[in-house]
């Protein structure tokens, strides 16, 4: 009775890998069914590929944020320096400012296209492939000194 339950939840699993995944007004979904952007990492963690790939663009995101960001507070920083005091406005942080916000455009500009690669790979992947149990499954019978085992490995 454990074997058939044991056996039967390792297929189910095996399946719920095998669903492909589209991108719809920046939302992720599965068979229609709305997928949160934290619980992304966990599905495509069955191609290291396309997990590979978000990782990147996400990171992308991140640093092009942040640059972003950083040039706007600067500039907006030094506007209200140059209102509120006699200081002349346009000061090295303002420069500083626009530095960074010119740098954080090239950064941005492939994120989309990243994201949008790594979910065609992980669908690829699905697509051309039988149902199994993860990306990576083995299974041997291995004998030693204490007798027969089951290897299982994913």
């Amino acid at each position: 009775m454990q074997k058939t339950f044991l056996i039967f939840g390792l297929l189910l699993s095996g399946f719920m890998f095998s669903q492909q995944i589209e991108i719809i007004d920046k939302k992720f979904y599965i068979e229609g069914e709305h997928i949160y952007k934290h619980d992304i990492k966990n599905i495509l963690a069955a191609n290291p590929e396309a997990l590979n790939m978000y990782k990147k663009s996400k990171r992308k995101e991140a640093a092009g944020g942040f640059l972003l960001g950083a040039g706007i507070g600067l500039i907006v920083g030094d506007v209200v320096k140059g209102l509120v005091s006699d200081v002349d406005y346009p000061s090295g942080f303002t420069y500083v400012g626009a530095g960074l916000i010119a740098v954080s455009i090239p950064v941005l500009s492939g994120r989309k296209k990243m994201l949008n690669t790594s979910i065609e790979i992980y669908n690829e992947g699905v697509k051309g492939s039988t149902p199994t149990l993860g990306y990576n499954f083995d299974m041997n019978i291995i004998t030693n000194q204490n007798g027969i085992g089951l290897n299982i490995t994913f």
